[in-house]
């Protein structure tokens, strides 16, 4: 282990921080890292790791709006009392959009990852990004949490599938079909990161003993720790940013960035 190794996985934990929350694509740039500055991802549990330190941005952040989603969802279950229906609902509507995700992910995701990770392809993917949320800059929806429908969840969901090609965002995707659903943005963005939770959470369950084994190798365990916190901490700041911007209408700066990088990779590539 020396500097240069300490430098390129905190490097990992500023790319991933960033990307990860901001509808912009993680899995986009680091293939164009991967591409331009030999930036190479240890493996798909060392990025599913990584996409842990996002979610514990988003748990720590959204804490109270969880635990009260949670706390309502059992005592309407339990109580039955009407005035917590709502959060039964909201929860029902992400169990809802998940399913696409459990479904269409399980079955295609390494195809569909494997096969469009070229310079040109993710070039592409970031200028569908970058029109859809030019598209929806300005929309401003006025449905809340409790008016979200079954299928604004089940359109929600298949958006979400979109981002299992490079370059297209999750964040993104699920916020520009929630808007256009005339989901209100803010609560477009708060669905967007609870929808992000399961499949999450799936992800890091499913490669837990990789993980394990890897963060606990002697060589590894300063490297993974290091790359954890730095995400943890960019991926705060990225989250409240985001959420500034949505609730201001600054989705648009989002959009434009997305079309210098797929310009320059199309120029550059």
């Amino acid at each position: 282990m020396d500097i240069l190794q300490i430098l390129q996985y905190i490097w990992l934990g500023i790319v991933q921080g960033l990307t990860e929350p901001w509808p912009v694509s993680s899995s986009g740039h680091l293939v164009i890292f991967s591409h331009f500055f030999d930036l190479r991802v240890p493996d798909l549990h060392f990025e599913t790791f990584l996409n842990g330190a996002s979610l514990l941005a988003v748990l720590i952040i959204y804490r109270k709006d969880l635990s009260e989603v949670a706390v309502g969802t059992v005592r309407f279950v339990v109580m039955r009392q009407p005035e917590y229906q709502r959060f039964y609902r909201l929860t029902l509507m992400l169990v809802i959009a998940t399913i696409p995700a459990v479904i269409i992910g399980g079955l295609f995701a390494d195809e569909i990852g494997g096969e469009l990770t070229t310079l040109t392809s993710v070039a592409l993917a970031l200028f569908a990004t970058g029109t859809a949320l030019w598209l929806i800059h300005r929309l401003n929806g006025h449905k809340q949490e409790g008016d979200i429908s079954a299928t604004d969840a089940i359109i929600i969901g298949v958006a979400q599938m979109a981002a299992l090609a490079p370059g297209i965002s999750r964040s993104g995707a699920t916020i520009v079909a929630a808007m256009a659903r005339k989901i209100e943005p803010t609560t477009a963005l708060k669905f967007s990161f609870f929808l992000s939770i399961p499949v999450s959470v799936g992800s890091l369950v499913l490669l837990a003993p990789e993980i394990y084994v890897a963060w606990t190798t002697p060589d590894q365990t300063l490297l993974y720790t290091v790359s954890f916190i730095v995400a943890t901490l960019v991926s705060l700041v990225a989250i409240k940013v985001l959420i500034d911007a949505v609730a201001s209408g600054k989705l648009l700066y989002f959009a434009i960035y997305c079309f210098i990088v797929a310009i320059s990779l199309l120029v550059f590539s």
